[in-house]
């Protein structure tokens, strides 16, 4: 009784050490946070084990979302399979972002109620099974095999969607410093590049225009992201839930429905989190999934060509793109303490939108090295803009007890504008004669409205309000502890 007396007095008059407290096996640290602490210390402060967990799935998810493009035209020259009707190459490039639209809202709230252990390795085996089931799509007596890449690519897109509100919860629960939540999210550049770097190797691999070699290419492309998946299943079963959402199971919060915990504020911060991902995503997926389209009608892509040809000029343009836009991630790393997030956002917007804005009003006196300079720099600017803190921006902005959800809802919302904006591009690259400057045009119009929204929603500094609810967690979860601590005495 006396041992537990002067415990119950060390906490009492020395709250800070209330964050070191909890199990040793957990794979992150709790959020320490201190009046005068910096927002980002000098040093990045990088939890590994927990990128590795968070940002190896993202890479493969990324992976995923940006092949099926490459895939789709490679198919279409496969003999035997024949071209997707303007249907049938919509809805399979479309779907899987409405099965990350269910896995970001499903997974989330499972994240948050049940835990993030449990989540990740459910998203896990869902992106196993969809990989490996887009990848021995057939012809079959009821669906071709168009409309059955489609049904595998949906239960990939569920798996894909959930590692989203997972990946950013996890990582702001590793450490203090916020750029881990933009470092798991550079992952998406390299997932990007990953794409056409495996088609060409497979292109090598299998280099004659044959059937049957044209079908190894694709199958193997879609079923390659089961590899490091798979690789992920053990570090994931051996990690632990955070501390800070094992804290918060112990305050009222934690059972407190969406709906109560949302107040007048965050209620402004997810209509600017959520609708700016979404004005954002209609360009960003929309372009990046149809790049080989544009790439073809600015004659980049060797149409006249052989299978091979046409497969591997696409390729290396998309390689373009991916390595002009990685630089962007990482320049946003290094500028995010100076900048600040609201800042960061505004300015990517103001580029993407002027980029657009000029690729769509002097489309027809483009060369090709101009036009691709300029595609290219929307990605760095979106990468260096609103395609990096869309991301980050929901898990700082709201707590542990409601952060997965609203992180889901916040990305769900990008993903319905991805669909809207795969679906509505595809549809018009195939019925107006010369459709890149009004698409150009409609993106620059989505990036302004989404400038519009962050200057009226998201608050000016974002890492103070991180702070805030940094602060009041730790001193929720100390009067908790108090409570049994005294139950005890």
């Amino acid at each position: 009784k006396a041992t537990v007396s002067v415990l119950y007095w060390v906490i009492m008059t020395s709250p800070d050490l209330l964050p070191y407290m909890g199990d040793e096996g957990s794979f992150t640290s709790d959020l320490i946070s201190h009046d005068n602490e910096e927002d980002y210390p000098e040093r990045m402060n990088v939890n590994w084990r927990a990128f590795l967990i968070s940002g190896g799935g993202f890479m493969v998810d990324q992976y995923n979302l940006f092949v099926i493009g490459t895939v789709i035209l490679t198919m279409s020259v496969t003999p035997g399979l024949g071209e997707p009707s303007t249907t049938q190459g919509s809805v399979t490039r479309a779907i899987k972002l409405v099965g990350a639209v269910v896995g970001q809202l499903t997974f989330g709230w499972v994240a948050d109620k049940v835990g993030r252990k449990a989540a990740c390795l459910c998203t896990l085996f869902l992106v196993i099974l969809g990989a490996l089931g887009s990848a021995a799509s057939t012809n079959t007596p009821l669906f071709d095999v168009y409309w059955c890449l489609a049904m595998w690519q949906l239960v990939l897109g569920i798996g894909v969607g959930g590692e989203y509100p997972l990946s950013a919860s996890m990582s702001r629960e590793s450490t203090n410093d916020l750029r881990s939540i933009g470092l798991t999210f550079c992952m998406q550049g390299f997932g990007f590049l990953l794409g056409p770097v495996v088609i060409l190797l497979l292109l090598q691999m299998y280099p004659a225009d044959t059937a049957e070699d044209l079908d190894r290419v694709w199958r193997y492309a879609l079923g390659f992201s089961a590899i490091p998946a798979t690789l992920l299943i053990i570090p994931r079963s051996n990690a632990h839930n955070s501390k800070s959402f094992t804290n918060i199971q112990s305050t009222s919060r934690f059972n407190s429905p969406l709906t109560q915990v949302l107040g007048k504020n965050s209620l402004r911060r997810l209509v600017g989190t959520a609708g700016s991902w979404f004005l954002f995503d209609v360009s960003f997926y929309g372009n990046s999934i149809l790049a080989t389209q544009a790439f073809a009608a600015m004659g980049l892509t060797g149409t006249g060509g052989s299978p091979h040809q046409q497969i591997t000029a696409a390729a290396w343009c998309l390689m373009a793109v991916a390595l002009l836009g990685i630089p962007g991630y990482f320049a946003a790393l290094y500028a995010l303490p100076s900048m600040g997030l609201r800042s960061m956002q505004t300015t990517g917007f103001m580029a993407i939108s002027i980029l657009f804005a000029i690729i769509g009003l002097q489309y027809d006196t483009l060369g090709n090295g101009v036009f691709l300079t300029l595609y290219g720099l929307t990605f760095f600017f979106s990468n260096f803009g609103p395609n990096f803190t869309t991301f980050v921006l929901p898990a700082v902005l709201f707590d542990t007890s409601v952060r997965a959800r609203v992180h889901g809802i916040s990305a769900a919302a990008g993903k319905l504008g991805g669909a809207v904006g795969v679906y509505c591009i595809s549809n018009i690259m195939s019925t107006v004669p010369n459709p890149m400057p009004v698409i150009c045009l409609l993106c620059s119009m989505c990036s302004a409205a989404g400038l519009l929204l962050t200057i009226l929603c998201i608050d000016k500094r974002p890492e103070a309000v991180a702070r805030s609810y940094d602060r009041k967690e730790q001193r929720a979860f100390a009067a908790a502890v108090r409570s049994n601590y005294g139950t005890m005495v």
